[in-house]
């Protein structure tokens, strides 16, 4: 089960063409190509429906993201206070994000670092993965907490920013930054799925990063450099901060580097894209890419 039906939970739907598939968004979900098992697609607002007549022993892939506004995640509160006795998962996997460990100016974070938010946006994660966990744990859930790192593919690059010329961080001050590409994200989802059903889920809380961390602006000069552009102008840390929209400001504010490992261990998994520049050759189409930005 796929709630919050965006481009992760599509990812996902591809690589499960013969799983029965019920996804949940604001606009009605379409099966993807390929997708020759049963798929049942809802319209629904996490703000204002509730959840009924849903499969028990399913998993629950969560990927919706929380309200705009409060330290509380609302929607998730709203989706389990509704659950039926008898329609409980079989597990929950809860896609959050590393921001919920705040600023360690640069320092190396695991899963073991607490959490510690310099932003709202990061509490309603830390109220939404302990909602999550408080709950299964409740009734011997198994509930695997992804805390995830900046999402990239090539059609998630910054383009339009460097075609316009936004300026970013000077290298030399460039805050680190940590990324995934969205297919292994999906990969991981998907061994996750493998995995319950093969009896043995794994659960707890795992950091989901390359395990490649780098400076933030060097994303911009790499892909400004692969499809050829001139690279973006670049101003002191604070000239762009004092510029930045609040939630570039929330990223440019927090610099830290993840350690990913203990996903690795627990699914012997491998990313298929360990860096920018290795998924940086798969984009090859580079004129393709460049007139959707155009249009």
């Amino acid at each position: 089960m796929l709630i919050g039906y965006g481009d992760i939970a599509a990812r996902v739907a591809r690589q499960l063409p013969g799983m029965a598939v019920c996804a949940f968004a604001r606009r009605q979900p379409e099966a993807p190509q390929g997708h020759n098992a049963t798929w049942r697609g809802v319209s629904f607002d996490l703000d204002r429906d509730l959840p009924t007549d849903l499969p028990p022993g399913s998993v629950w892939v969560y990927l919706a993201p929380p309200p705009t506004g409060g330290v509380v995640d609302a929607r998730v509160a709203r989706w389990l206070s509704a659950m039926a006795p008898g329609a409980e998962p079989a597990q929950v996997i809860y896609a959050s994000t590393t921001g919920v460990y705040g600023d360690h100016q640069g320092g190396w974070v695991t899963e073991e670092t607490p959490v510690n938010p310099a932003h709202d946006r990061g509490r309603r994660r830390v109220d939404a993965e302990n909602q999550f966990l408080s709950w299964c744990a409740q009734r011997a859930i198994p509930c695997t907490v992804l805390r995830i790192t900046g999402i990239y593919a090539c059609d998630r690059l910054p383009l339009a920013r460097i075609r316009a010329r936004e300026p970013v961080v000077c290298l030399d001050e460039s805050p680190w930054s940590n990324r995934i590409h969205a297919d292994d994200l999906a990969d991981i989802i998907c061994l996750l799925i493998d995995r319950l059903h093969a009896g043995s889920p794994v659960q707890g809380i795992f950091n989901i990063s390359d395990n490649a961390p780098r400076p933030m602006t060097e994303l911009y000069l790499l892909t400004a450099a692969h499809f050829g552009l001139p690279p973006p102008p670049c101003l002191p840390l604070a000239e762009v901060l004092a510029q930045a929209r609040p939630m570039a400001g929330e990223f440019l504010s927090e610099s830290k580097r993840i350690d990913a490992q203990a996903i690795q261990r627990a699914l012997n998994w491998r990313p298929r894209y360990p860096g920018l520049r290795h998924a940086l050759i798969d984009c090859a189409d580079v004129r393709a890419i460049l007139s959707k930005i155009d249009n």
